[in-house]
């Protein structure tokens, strides 16, 4: 199915004007006299297709048709958006769910209220011919993270611990997170880096002789998640709300799609898109994205209590937080307001 797409600046115009417009088949724009409310989002970093869901709910309309005005900010990292909602400069943002436990042990006054992506990020990559298929096999070993102390060192030091591995027993190496740090691992620098699955996806198109295993299967945790400060979440529901029906109807759009070229350049309209400098213009990268979409799309982005609960135990074995009495990361209230 093939959707005719609109860019949020004509959309807006159009609201404002009082005219009755559609983004695509089926999508009703808000008459004149209902007013949008201001929302400001914070990506996790930049600009990604990987965060598509928000971009293209705001470019093809979709926060608009119901009642919002959303800008979308690109971050720089969980601390980044943890510190811009609880100052109230941000609505809500989106973080892994190891980020936001380990933010939480500090300020309690955060909270995850919706899961978007139900799997870890990251992969662990190395070579066909040499292959990292368990933590047992990095022991020894020159490990690449996406940096010092983040994500990716976390979920590290916690496929280890679920190891009974002592963390000292495996180096680290700061390589980001691109599909060129496959050519350490070729060149003997490094045995295996860890990664996101749009880096492991980008390396399979180009046919590298890689071989991957998902962090989960070692250190099973929440995905990524919508967050908030605890303050803004008991006062804005109605826009938070909102905010996850755009984000439902913005993944519906795109599953159905036939067209996501048209997708990419509704985006590029209002955005920068990283991805969008590749041959195909990031085309595969959005098609592979999808696939990880469908399943929180199907569960109008619930979460799974227990994998937080599991995943709490493992980061004190870790070492990385001490033990949290009142485990209250997330609440679902608005998450069940949006879809009952």
């Amino acid at each position: 199915m093939t959707q005719n797409l609109m860019n949020r600046r004509s959309v807006l115009k159009g609201a404002t004007a009082g005219l009755a417009m559609t983004a695509a088949p089926g999508l009703l724009r808000p008459a004149a006299a209902q007013s949008l409310t201001p929302v400001t989002y914070l990506t996790p970093f930049g600009y990604l297709i990987a965060f598509a869901e928000t971009m293209f709910a705001d470019t093809g309309g979709f926060f608009v048709k119901h009642g919002l005005d959303v800008t979308i900010q690109g971050g720089r990292g969980s601390a980044m958006a943890v510190q811009q909602v609880v100052a109230r400069n941000a609505l809500c943002s989106r973080t892994g769910g190891t980020d936001l436990i380990k933010a939480y042990a500090k300020d309690p006054n955060i909270v995850a209220f919706a899961e978007i992506y139900q799997r870890d990020l990251f992969y662990v990559i190395s070579g066909q011919d040499d292959p990292i298929e368990s933590p047992s096999d990095m022991i020894g070993s020159d490990i690449g993270i996406v940096s010092a102390g983040g994500a990716t060192e976390n979920i590290l030091d916690m496929m280890l611990a679920g190891q009974d591995i002592a963390p000292g027993e495996v180096n680290r190496q700061v390589v980001g997170n691109a599909p060129a740090a496959f050519e350490l691992v070729q060149l003997g620098r490094i045995k295996a880096f860890i990664a996101t699955s749009d880096t492991l996806f980008q390396l399979r198109v180009d046919e590298a002789p890689v071989s991957a295993f998902s962090t989960d299967e070692f250190a099973r945790v929440p995905g990524q998640v919508y967050m908030t400060s605890r303050a803004q979440y008991e006062e804005r529901q109605e826009d938070l709300t909102a905010f996850l029906r755009g984000v439902h109807d913005s993944l519906g759009a795109m599953l159905t799609m036939d067209d996501l070229g048209s997708v990419i350049e509704s985006m590029e309209s209002e955005y920068e898109i990283f991805e969008a400098g590749r041959p195909d213009k990031g085309l595969t990268v959005l098609a592979n994205s999808l696939n990880n979409y469908k399943a929180p799309y199907d569960e109008n982005l619930a979460t799974k209590p227990d994998v937080w609960e599991t995943s709490h135990d493992l980061m004190v074995k870790a070492g990385l937080i001490d033990p949290i009495e009142n485990r209250n990361f997330f609440d679902d209230a608005v998450q069940t307001m949006a879809f009952q």
